[in-house]
């Protein structure tokens, strides 16, 4: 088929944006978390500041909607979605590299000497003879979600640039803090976008979009001991954090995240803090059945009342929060646009790889919110680490996979 994306223009595009650090800061209740976001946004819409034909508005938590009016009638509204932080793993300045013609080889990351090598990640070898990103491994490379900014936004530029390419409306969304809890997507407007569906791009290898992830949420417990001097503590003291122990021992012991896979859900006991007086626990909450996730909050309420039982209801408190939902139900709703992300793979030669996915996007929020919104690949590996790669040609694939999704939504219209 005709090549819409230039392989050589979407790369340099992608590399330009990662040279803001947009890292997420999980402390900071700001939105967004660092101001970064905030100008990479700005940069994207300054693109398009003197095109007439878009509509770019930046606001104050950098939540940045570029519009492009519909030039054929009746063709389904579309939202193309990205977000714009970087995770925390690691917080140092992007430094991309462009491994050019890959031979097959290992690579190293001049900067450290770190290897990315086959025998770790033999799906290298599928890449063979394409130009691959890496950083010089001192940092993350970000195409986890700079890839996707880029794949929309050249998406747009060609819409642009062809004006006999029918299209709906459609909307390029780019969301803050998706890294620390989806926090953008939570505090969009799904219903001004006045959309059919959404495309999030922030999936993995060439081919994999995802059909289903968790039902996701967290739980903090707090725990008031009682302080004495150790020489006379017997019958006195009370352990703040040995009650927290307690907790840690009365979860299943196989439903840990290093002990599960596929669609087993977990347990994941991931912060204590405290002395004797007083400790807290935190506990993420996963499963893929709204059934099993809600036994799993009873389950954290049951051990709480028997601690209340032996130290008091005063002494042992526990905070539940929902983190995002499976899109699962909200997919099934409409079978069309998994159809039309099957079909748009198979029209440009990729093989369709559904993903149960062991984690959450921003359609996670906004699928429930009222949009359906499936994720496809943007060809990246690694995510959140420093051998993190992206193969040129999947990225320009990601971008090609928009606007075929978009030319199968005028067939439908205009047959």
């Amino acid at each position: 088929m005709t090549t819409r994306i230039n392989a050589d223009q979407i790369i340099n595009t992608f590399i330009r944006y990662t040279t803001i650090n947009t890292t997420s800061v999980p402390d900071n209740q700001q939105l967004p978390s660092c101001e970064n976001q905030y100008k990479l946004a700005q940069l994207v819409a300054s693109e398009f500041a003197d095109v007439s034909d878009i509509q770019a508005t930046v606001n104050e938590n950098a939540i940045t909607v570029l519009s492009l009016p519909a030039n054929c009638p009746g063709m389904p509204a579309i939202v193309f979605f990205a977000h714009l932080d970087t995770a925390p793993d690691n917080a140092n300045d992007t430094h991309a590299v462009r491994v050019k013609n890959y031979a097959g080889t290992d690579i190293v990351l001049p900067a450290t000497d770190e290897v990315i090598a086959v025998e770790a990640f033999p799906e290298l070898l599928n890449y063979v003879g394409q130009d691959i990103i890496t950083t010089d491994g001192t940092s993350l490379l970000g195409a986890d979600d700079k890839a996707a900014i880029a794949a929309g936004v050249e998406a747009i530029c060609y819409m642009l640039a062809t004006p006999d390419f029918k299209h709906g409306d459609i909307k390029l969304v780019l969301l803050p803090d998706e890294e620390i809890g989806i926090r953008g997507a939570k505090a969009l407007n799904v219903a001004e976008l006045n959309a059919d569906f959404g495309i999030c791009l922030d999936c993995c290898g060439i081919g994999e979009y995802v059909v289903e992830n968790w039902y996701a949420g967290s739980a903090k417990m707090t725990f008031k001991g009682v302080t004495a001097h150790p020489m006379s503590a017997k019958g006195k003291l009370v352990n703040a954090l040995l009650i927290a122990n307690e907790v840690i021992n009365a979860l299943p012991e196989a439903e840990r995240p290093e002990l599960t896979e596929g669609r087993e859900g977990y347990f994941w006991v991931n912060k204590i803090t405290g002395n004797t007086v007083s400790a807290s626990l935190e506990i993420a909450l996963r499963d893929f059945e709204i059934d099993g996730y809600q036994n799993r909050k009873a389950t954290l309420r049951s051990i709480t009342e028997q601690l209340q039982k032996r130290y008091g209801h005063e002494n042992i408190t526990l905070e539940l929060s929902d983190t995002y939902d499976n899109v699962k139900a909200g997919l099934d709703k409409k079978p069309e646009i998994i159809a039309s992300v099957q079909q748009a793979m198979r029209n440009l030669g990729i093989e369709p790889k559904p993903l149960i996915m062991r984690g959450g996007y921003d359609g996670s929020v906004i699928t429930p919110a009222g949009l359906p919104t499936v994720n496809i690949f943007t060809g990246a590996h690694n995510f959140h680490s420093t051998k993190e790669f992206l193969p040129a040609e999947s990225l320009r694939l990601a971008s090609e996979m928009l606007l075929e999704i978009v030319a199968l939504s005028a067939q439908k219209v205009t047959a």
